[in-house]
């Protein structure tokens, strides 16, 4: 078998940086390839060369075999590994490589394409004595055939996009009235993403847990399993938490659902990383999914806790390197858990922008990250910024330990789905490890409560860093204190927005640069100790605390306490500015993205709750409804076009 001397990465972002780590590791050196968006990212600067594709979209770069091994090629590299998503379930790349004698660091072709549509991966695996759902996989695919399928197998029903995965081209459906609009908009997302609309039915349980199972194999016929992961907490059917060991299994109900995922494998002789995929069902009995036929994100887990290196296994795995243990010498040590830091608001609507700060804690932790301070949040792909790993003893101590991770983590600039991540952990139904599938539609409710405290605190810290910032900008009598006046007790001012309210604060200072600042009607003693670029360490009322801060060209103001989470404020001046209002009866995209389609012309009446745009972004469909009874004034986007979040659709003339 040959030895790969020089490995191209087919993909992007954090998997990037994480293969390059164990390349670099290995003494092996690596090509990254990057899209226009991607020219100035972390893992292209990584990377011993890089070669640009074009364009901005993954269509356009990361997802065109051509340009892949025409890189691969010209630098010389005899191998590429293609991280998770965008070729890496692809079979005809796989062939394409092996074609160009290019080594894939994957499974083989025929595994990629077995396992890949899922009703001939059930078919298969059933043969090999593994439990499979309930459910409908023929090839007949008309309306009238899937509707029938449905009722014989009984609503609820989950359709699923048979050559996808990742909750893309997925929908429940509850009653046979919703059964076509349902199967629609899945096929429509389906097509867009894996440029496949075929639909498989299967049974949908409303109380279901998401366990997976870790597999390698070598090219001698050794598989093994390297123990599971339970992935449960999700939103969009996309996991955000993942952890193992798994808080329901018993050490019986693990043998039996190892020998599961093995025998899975076996069924198509499987030769690299992946994971089978199963649910658990509240009278323990379990169900095969599917098999991932490649790395997994949340793959950090399985390391964490059996000290393997992932990657490093599949590269060895891909020039002919047999497994070099046995199911026996696997154990799991401790309790690993991770959360992925999605750039999204609380309605899991992903966003952009630019990270202002970036800074981790002081607590032991695993970061595996493309981002860092500057780095720029697109519509293109994905809007995961991290993933977070800790290892612990026990599962208690581990759940403690990311929870402190997440309070020191400073993430300024963009919004992210840290405060939900960190309330999870908090959950005592997720303390107790009695969760499922639907634990944050049915369980959960994300809370916005904050400390008395913490507008006051936060104010005084951006107060101090603006006063540092006048002090040093002035030209005249530098030796003068800082806010001196002629008349001392004679209070000043100072003046920032909080959502949308402006805040206008008085304060006064002696001679021992102390500050008596009022705030809502309380007096605060203040006194500055250190400030640095991006860190003001202050006393208010004898309280010494130390706040991160980063402010971008548009005058906001971002600030992180690690006790007491994050704030947003604008710098404003002390008069107010009236220049900007809203516009009546505008609606205005949520989040950035594609136009999918305008749903509705100018002068057409519409009723509440009538769609009136579809959005996409990273995949997924979102539709704007009307919140009111009207006529359709004015439409300021077109289909196919991309837009940035904010940006205003159309605008309804309100029925009077």
């Amino acid at each position: 078998m040959p030895t790969i001397h020089k490995v191209l990465i087919a993909n992007r972002g954090e998997i990037a940086l994480r293969i390059i780590r164990t390349c670099t590791q290995m003494g092996i050196p690596t090509v990254a390839v990057y899209s226009d968006a991607d020219r100035y990212a972390l893992f292209v600067e990584a990377a011993d060369e890089a070669i640009a594709l074009g364009g901005n979209t993954p269509a356009e770069s990361y997802l065109v075999i051509d340009k892949i091994i025409a890189a691969a090629h010209r630098t010389g590299a005899n191998a590429i590994h293609p991280g998770y998503g965008f070729l890496s379930e692809n079979a005809q790349f796989a062939r394409r490589c092996a074609a160009e004698g290019i080594i894939f660091i994957g499974p083989h072709a025929e595994a990629i394409e077995q396992m890949g549509l899922k009703r001939e991966a059930k078919l298969r695996v059933e043969q090999f004595g593994v439990p499979t759902i309930p459910g409908y996989q023929g090839e007949d695919q008309g309306v009238i055939t899937l509707l029938e399928a449905a009722r014989k197998i009984g609503f609820p029903v989950l359709l699923k996009a048979s050559a996808g995965g990742g909750g893309k081209g997925m929908r429940i459906v509850r009653h046979e009235a919703a059964m076509a609009e349902a199967l629609a908009a899945a096929q429509r997302e389906a097509l867009a993403a894996f440029g496949n609309d075929t639909m498989l039915i299967e049974k949908y349980f409303d109380s279901a847990r998401h366990v997976e199972f870790q597999i390698l194999g070598d090219q001698y016929g050794n598989i093994v399993h390297c123990f599971e992961r339970e992935c449960s907490i999700q939103r969009r059917y996309q996991k955000i938490i993942e952890e193992s060991p798994s808080p329901i299994l018993t050490p019986e109900l693990r043998q039996q659902m190892g020998e599961a995922a093995v025998n899975a494998a076996r069924s198509v002789g499987y030769d690299n990383a992946g994971t089978v995929e199963f649910i658990v069902v509240p009278d323990g009995k379990f169900y095969f999914l599917e098999v991932n036929t490649r790395l997994q994100v949340e793959h950090p887990v399985t390391e964490m806790i059996t000290g393997l290196d992932l990657v490093r296994l599949q590269i060895d795995i891909a020039q002919g390197e047999p497994l070099p243990f046995a199911q026996a010498d696997l154990e799991q040590k401790g309790h690993a858990i991770e959360v992925r830091l999605y750039a999204e608001d609380d309605n899991y609507l992903p966003q952009t922008g630019t990270v202002q700060l970036w800074q981790t804690g002081r607590v032991a932790a695993r970061f595996d990250t493309a981002i860092g301070t500057g780095s720029v949040i697109s519509m293109f792909y994905d809007p995961m910024i991290a993933k977070i790993i800790v290892h612990a003893p026990t599962r208690a101590r581990a759940i403690r330990q990311m929870q402190r991770v997440l309070e020191e983590l400073v993430v300024l600039g963009i919004t992210s789905n840290k405060q939900l991540l960190w309330q999870i952990l908090q959950h005592p139904d997720f303390l107790a490890g009695q969760f499922d599938t639907h634990f944050l539609a049915q369980q959960f409710t994300l809370q916005h409560i904050e400390k008395p405290e913490k507008k006051a605190y936060f104010l005084i810290a951006a107060f101090l860093q603006q006063i540092q910032k006048r002090q040093q900008q002035r030209t005249l009598l530098k030796g003068l204190p800082t806010a001196w006046r002629n008349l001392p007790y004679q209070a000043q001012e100072m003046c920032f927005e909080y959502q949308g309210e402006r805040i206008l604060f008085a304060y006064t200072c002696d001679p021992q640069q102390q500050y008596r600042i009022t705030i809502d009607g309380k007096i605060h003693t203040v006194r500055a100790i250190e400030q640095s670029q991006h860190q003001i360490v202050c006393e208010i009322d004898g309280h010494r605390l130390a706040f991160q801060y980063a402010i971008d060209s548009k005058q906001y103001f971002y600030l992180h306490q690690a006790n007491y989470g994050e704030m947003t404020l604008k710098i404003a001046t002390l008069f107010p500015d009236h220049s900007h209002s809203e516009t009546k009866g505008g609606y205005k995209s949520p989040m950035p993205g594609e136009v999918v389609r305008v749903l509705v012309e100018v002068g057409q009446r519409v009723e509440s709750g009538q769609a009136l745009v579809v959005l996409s972004s990273m995949k997924m469909e979102n539709t704007i409804e009307a919140n009111e009874t009207g006529e359709v004034e004015a439409i300021f986007v077109n289909e196919k076009s991309f837009i940035e979040a904010d940006t205003l659709l159309l605008q309804l003339k309100t029925a009077e």
